[in-house]
């Protein structure tokens, strides 16, 4: 997914030149093409987040278009003061990209980690919400969203699902069909763990803050007559899938995801998923209930 990323910087430096990549103090070497192609287009602001979001929307309300980029616990959850004010109130055009959401950084502990993210991007008006699990996802929300004059916010996992299809902005994709009339809604790369549960129809979610009117249909008139709603994603289950999912369809959802804790352990991600309860047999065996 990062590799994506340097490549979309790239492409688009070179095919927009009102384009500014903006980072902190991460991923140097990654975009060093991008810093080559454009040394007058490429910032490190440094340990700096805040200013960074304050010069990238002086920069918006200029006419340029600038893309920031670092770990998510230290732009969402730092400088989500600047973002509110700078971004979302003055709705301007600024692409953030975030790496290290939820617990990405395993082994570097709780100030690492960042299990809201999704909740606190969607509670800002104007603000479109993606999360794309696979390098290819990410490229066609990118490109189809890329100048549209809206703030827009990436969350990037370093882990991806193997399913291979197409996404749209603000399309919600029926992935699984139901054969009991259970239904879940799935966003991220926990979409390979739901679709080993047998039975129960999958519906998968890349954007988290808003959906088109024919989509809104078309999965109204699939879900019409489900017995049961689940939701699952990789984050705390406050503000972010579920939220989404019944606030739109004014249903009853069950949710699961993080529960309201930090995880205070060490290891490896999967140490952490399995403290945390969403290791793929917990997912299979939640999703079991009735």
């Amino acid at each position: 997914m990062r590799g994506e990323f340097a490549k979309l910087c790239l492409e688009t430096v070179k095919n927009d030149s009102k384009s500014v990549v903006m980072v902190g103090d991460i991923s140097h070497f990654l975009l060093r093409e991008t810093e080559q192609v454009a040394p007058d287009r490429f910032y490190n602001i440094g340990i700096c987040e805040q200013s960074m979001v304050g010069m990238a929307s002086g920069m918006a309300i200029e006419g340029m278009r600038p893309i920031i980029h670092t770990i998510a616990p230290f732009l969402v959850e730092r400088a989500y003061e600047q973002i509110k004010n700078d971004i979302g109130y003055q709705n301007t055009e600024v692409t953030i990209v975030t790496v290290g959401g939820t617990y990405d950084y395993s082994d570097l502990g709780c100030t690492h980690h960042c299990y809201g993210d999704i909740a606190m991007m969607r509670l800002i008006p104007n603000m479109q919400v993606f999360e794309p699990s696979t390098p290819q996802e990410f490229r066609t929300l990118f490109e189809k969203t890329w100048g549209n004059g809206l703030p827009k916010y990436f969350r990037l996992s370093k882990e991806q699902h193997s399913q291979d299809f197409d996404v749209e902005p603000e399309v919600m994709k029926v992935v699984r069909e139901s054969t009991d009339n259970r239904w879940v809604f799935v966003s991220g790369h926990v979409l390979d763990d739901v679709l080993e549960s047998p039975g129960i129809g999958v519906i998968y979610v890349p954007t988290l803050s808003s959906i088109t009117k024919e989509s809104y249909l078309e999965v109204s008139n699939v879900i019409e007559n489900a017995k049961k709603i689940y939701s699952v994603e990789n984050h705390f289950t406050i503000g972010g899938l579920g939220d989404f999912v019944s606030e739109t369809f004014n249903i009853a959802v069950e949710r699961i995801g993080l529960k309201r804790k930090f995880l205070t352990n060490y290891g490896n991600f999967s140490n952490l998923r399995s403290d945390a309860g969403m290791d793929k047999q917990s997912i299979i065996q939640k999703l079991s209930w009735i």
